[in-house]
């Protein structure tokens, strides 16, 4: 296997956005009572734990989740507000709030690879690189999609993926 910067050369290189879909969260008017209620987890940052998520002390009714933005199970959530990089991946649908981005993984990427790739040294320093630099950090969702990400064909991710809930089993 001949290897180019430590990635091996059958491996992709590209940017998070030409890759993934990523999107920023919303808040539903919080002066509507009807938004909320029991139906979708609302997440916020405080709720991420580089952990997977399957629920939140906070709910959308359907109605408010018909105005948030409700991510299919296995995307990837960042913080890129104020504490940067902390992350999960969502087990359940989830809305989540305006301080997050999400990755939802394209067909090539295994959506728990992107989670356990979100939480890598490198991942996290150019999201730190990008971040601007004012009394609190904040990136942009057009800076988040320029965040470079590497991976094997599916099989592969899979097998590292399993390899790595093997270890932390």
């Amino acid at each position: 296997m001949s290897e180019n910067n430590g990635i091996p050369k059958h491996w992709r290189v590209k940017k998070l956005g030409e890759e993934c879909k990523c999107v920023t969260g919303t808040t539903p008017p919080k002066n509507e009572s009807k938004n909320y209620g029991n139906d979708i987890p609302f997440v916020k940052p405080p709720q991420l734990f580089d952990k997977p998520i399957n629920n939140a002390p906070e709910k959308l009714s359907n109605r408010g989740a018909d105005l948030a933005r409700v991510l299919p199970i296995n995307s990837v959530l960042v913080t890129c507000i104020g504490n940067l990089g902390r992350t999960a991946i969502n087990k359940i649908p989830v809305a989540f709030n305006q301080q997050i981005n999400a990755i939802i993984p394209s067909v090539n990427i295994d959506g728990r690879f992107l989670f356990y790739q979100a939480q890598s040294p490198e991942f996290r320093n150019q999201l730190e690189d990008l971040s601007s630099a004012t009394t609190v950090a904040i990136v942009n969702k057009g800076k988040f999609e320029t965040i470079k990400i590497s991976f094997p064909p599916l099989p592969e991710q899979q097998a590292i993926v399993a390899k790595i809930e093997e270890l932390l089993s």
